[in-house]
């Protein structure tokens, strides 16, 4: 059966995006973000193209995704970004996952598990320098490193941070931030006061690698801009278009009005394409009568609100037929998840992580 709406994602333009991020973090580390679908690109294929690529790390959010990934034959160290309940510490250590810890609640699981079963488990502590989301306070490390290095079993792979506002340039974002990168050295400090080695710090985040070289330390953490999605990058660009074709031409006499709550009018005789992907697959309500699409090179605004599985563009007297392609956004310089994320005040995070499953996630390189 054909796919006649599809996420067209480009795995050379991916390469050559962490190419770019490695030429400028140099010997640094770098862990792939893959979490949320791989922020809607596809959790397995972006996971396996990552470690085929080079990248040192994945990072997941939960233990769920880290599962995955593991049972796809991946093989690099799967860090779980986000504190993970208790009753999953054995499937933790089963998959040989890396979880990033705030507290000591799940220590004595990893442990009883890990001696009946065997190995060891590498840990991430995590260290609130200001977000106050998770991670222990930096008064608090030092204790629960050693509490960690009790057990046999138990190895400190590392300590991260994450910043609050990173992305933002006013004055007291960034005082803020460099407040959070002092923390953290002080941090790194009291754990070397007292003999702890930390083999992989990591605190950037997409914006700190672009804004903070200062944050590098031994790892970066690439999200957003493994998918294109920062300008200061010379070369960065978007790996998914968004793609679906028109399925009807229709005549608009003036006067007519188009989809639900008739929100347009034909102010004149003109022609519309209905195109079949809507709210479901990721094109946002707030589109309605307030985007464009590309239609064999031209772009065309939409008319009417956006419904759930359809958006209809006016293409006036253009000569467009049933089954051209349409682009809703992507790697264009006017239609993409920056410039929608704008039209609807959000971030292009949301905006492709909403992708719709039944969207079918197409691959080409």
């Amino acid at each position: 059966m054909a796919n006649y709406t599809i996420a067209e994602i480009d795995l050379s333009i991916l390469k050559k995006n962490m190419q770019i991020i490695k030429s400028i973090i140099k010997d640094v580390k770098l862990l792939n973000i893959v979490k949320a679908n791989a922020y809607g690109h596809g959790l397995i294929e972006i996971s396996k193209a990552s470690e085929r690529f080079g990248a040192d790390a994945l990072g997941v959010a939960n233990v769920e995704e880290g599962i995955k990934i593991r049972e796809a034959g991946i093989k690099l160290p799967i860090l779980v970004l986000f504190q993970h309940f208790k009753d999953e510490s054995d499937l933790v250590c089963k998959y040989n996952l890396s979880p990033i810890i705030s507290n000591d609640e799940c220590l004595e699981s990893y442990d009883n598990f890990l001696k009946k079963n065997g190995g060891n488990l590498n840990l991430y502590i995590k260290v609130d320098t200001g977000l106050n989301r998770m991670g222990a306070k930096p008064e608090e490390v030092v204790s629960l490193a050693k509490k960690i290095l009790s057990y046999d079993t138990l190895n400190i792979e590392g300590i991260n941070t994450h910043y609050a506002a990173s992305d933002m340039q006013d004055d007291y974002s960034v005082s803020f931030t460099n407040k959070q990168i002092e923390v953290f050295n002080n941090v790194l400090n009291d754990l070397n006061k007292n003999g702890i080695e930390i083999k992989n710090a990591h605190t950037s985040n997409s914006a700190a690698i672009i804004s903070y070289k200062n944050t590098y330390f031994d790892m970066v953490r690439a999200g957003i801009i493994l998918y294109g999605y920062n300008d200061e990058f010379l070369g960065i660009k978007p790996i998914l278009n968004l793609k679906s074709h028109v399925v009807l031409v229709r005549n608009i006499k003036k006067g007519e009005s188009i989809s639900y709550g008739m929100t347009w009018t034909a102010e004149k005789d003109t022609k519309v394409a209905v195109i079949p992907i809507g709210y479901a697959d990721g094109v946002p309500r707030k589109l309605s009568n307030n985007w464009e699409v590309k239609i064999n090179g031209k772009y065309y605004p939409l008319r009417g609100r956006v419904c759930m599985d359809s958006i209809i563009a006016e293409i006036g007297n253009d000569n467009i037929k049933i089954g051209d392609e349409v682009l809703i956004f992507g790697n264009d310089e006017r239609i993409n998840a920056d410039t929608l994320a704008e039209r609807i005040g959000s971030i292009s995070h949301e905006v492709l992580v909403n992708i719709g499953e039944r969207v079918k996630r197409v691959y080409i390189e």
